[in-house]
């Protein structure tokens, strides 16, 4: 799965839903380590996340998250785009109707072209420490390949 024209696009949106914010937003399309099923992989991205995104780095084992992920459909994935490329109140004055549709199905359709017919699972968590202020996550899998799309909001 090439995720660098989605990435692109998701690195756009963020930045767009940052200005004449307090919020930084981060979305993002990234490839979960190898694992033998999803859960594991959500484990071993969340374990690394705490080890090396997070000041001061921490062991924070995957079963403290509680993580978990629910098969979900397309109409879940686009819910969740549409929330969040129009989260700050900036983009909130884009015009609404057609032109946010077209924005949210330009991004599906470049999904579509990376992700084929992988399957779709909206991931949960209860993290042991600050993760973001709110987020969504969902999960990308088909045949050992797993991705996760992520969005969030930090102050």
């Amino acid at each position: 799965m090439s995720v660098l024209r989605c990435q692109g696009f998701l690195e756009a949106l963020a930045l767009l839903n940052s200005e004449a914010s307090d919020l930084c937003a981060s979305y993002e399309l990234q490839r979960l380590p190898a694992a033998p099923d999803l859960t594991t992989a959500l484990g071993l991205r969340v374990e690394d996340y705490a080890l090396n995104v997070i000041a001061p780095a921490r062991d924070l084992p995957a079963p403290l998250w509680h993580i978990s992920a629910a098969p979900c459909g397309r109409a879940h994935l686009e819910q969740v785009c549409q929330r969040w490329f129009f989260s700050s109140q900036h983009m909130q004055a884009a015009p609404p109707g057609r032109f946010r549709a077209q924005l949210v199905a330009a991004f599906l359709e470049s999904i579509d072209e990376v992700s084929g017919d992988f399957s779709l699972h909206a991931v949960t968590m209860t993290p042991p420490m600050w993760y973001a202020i709110h987020w969504d996550e969902i999960a990308f899998e088909r045949d050992g390949e797993r991705y996760l799309l992520h969005f969030s909001h930090s102050d």
